[in-house]
């Protein structure tokens, strides 16, 4: 399985909040099915994530700034499918994050991603190490993200499926 960073060569979610810092705007990471939006049904698989800039005119303030979707001319900045190896299960109808120009997330936001575990065909059992094959990583309420390949802890949040 790939580190956790690529997703399966992906761009992780916890990729969005420098951007936000860098770039001074809030910048989101969602799921998609086609790589140019962000799939609105809960029950569609992880197979692309998206990361864009969630604000399409810095210079002017306006109610969609930050509110996880692609608007208008808000730019996709990377997109990639997630290798059909590989399956992402996220907290209960969680399908994007979004980072504020702070760098924090902005946890308000309904539908928002706070877990993800990652599995392949092992599933969440013993690997090299003594450690699950499953990875498993949380985002903090400040926006830190932490990741674990402990056994327990993964079928905590969910497991890998059957």
């Amino acid at each position: 399985m790939t580190a956790v960073s690529g997703v399966g060569g992906a761009p992780s979610p916890i990729e969005s909040w420098p951007e936000a810092v860098k770039r001074r705007v809030p910048v989101a990471v969602c799921k998609s099915q086609d790589g140019a939006t962000c799939d609105a049904d809960d029950t569609d698989p992880f197979t692309r994530w998206i990361i864009f800039v969630d604000d399409a005119d810095p210079a002017a303030a306006s109610a969609d700034d930050g509110n996880g979707e692609v608007d208008g001319t808000e730019a996709v900045l990377r997109q990639r499918a997630i290798d059909d190896s590989i399956t992402v299960t996220v907290n209960a109808s969680g399908r994007r994050m979004v980072y504020l120009p702070t760098g924090f997330p902005n946890n308000a936001l309904a539908n928002t991603v706070s877990q993800f575990v990652l599995c392949d065909d092992r599933g969440n059992v013993v690997s090299v190490g003594g450690v699950s094959a499953a990875r498993a990583v949380t985002v903090s309420t400040t926006g830190r993200p932490t990741a674990t390949r402990d056994i327990t802890t993964i079928a905590g949040l969910g497991g890998c499926p059957p």
